[in-house]
């Protein structure tokens, strides 16, 4: 594998238990449970702050993890599983939603703010850095008159099904690329596709 960065770790954002799945806001935790499956792996409790899965080749080892301490915590199970593993801010790609991006878009940025997101702002203030990479998820755009707290926790439709699949692909993608030819190519890559 080449590329500058190495990923050492792949997180998706999302609320755990029944009353979240297949809500808006656990968009990072559908695509991380897609990709796991598809390597044909399992998740496994951690420390009861997340749950996390281990991918091994020779010149590529990478873990999975999903906070189960609710999204305005996620910082404190990222951080502390990073500290154990000794891995950097850099050295993790994040994957959440985001309202400002029209459904089934997306955005993969390198580090910056968290743009008002709950999970992403517990990450960079646990994690004293905001120079983390992502791939921002689109559900929006946000309906007029109604809250974005609701609108972030209902659940998606089953029209939307497509556009979901869709969207897996892509992540799928993202991190088979970021195996094959390592982080910085693969951002290229998708800002010459956009």
């Amino acid at each position: 594998m080449s590329g500058q960065i190495e990923i050492k770790l792949f997180i998706g954002l999302g609320n755990p238990g029944q009353k979240y799945e297949n809500t808006r806001h656990n968009l990072g935790f559908i695509i991380l449970d897609e990709i796991v499956d598809l390597k044909h792996l399992k998740f496994k409790m951690w420390n009861d702050m997340a749950e996390v899965s281990f991918y091994g080749e020779p010149d590529f080892r990478v873990w999975f993890l999903k906070p189960v301490t609710f999204m305005n915590l996620s910082g404190i199970a990222v951080s502390s599983f990073a500290k154990c593993y000794k891995i950097k801010p850099e050295e993790i790609f994040v994957f959440y939603d985001d309202f400002l991006i029209p459904f089934g878009e997306y955005r993969v940025k390198m580090s910056g703010s968290s743009g008002g997101h709950n999970g992403m702002s517990s990450i960079i203030e646990s994690l004293h850095s905001d120079n983390l990479p992502r791939m921002k998820l689109g559900i929006g755009p946000l309906p007029k008159f109604i809250p974005a707290a609701d609108f972030v926790l209902s659940k998606f439709a089953r029209e939307d099904k497509d556009r979901i699949s869709l969207i897996k692909k892509t992540a799928v993608s993202l991190f088979d690329e970021v195996y094959v030819s390592g982080l910085d190519k693969t951002v290229s890559k998708l800002a010459n596709i956009k």
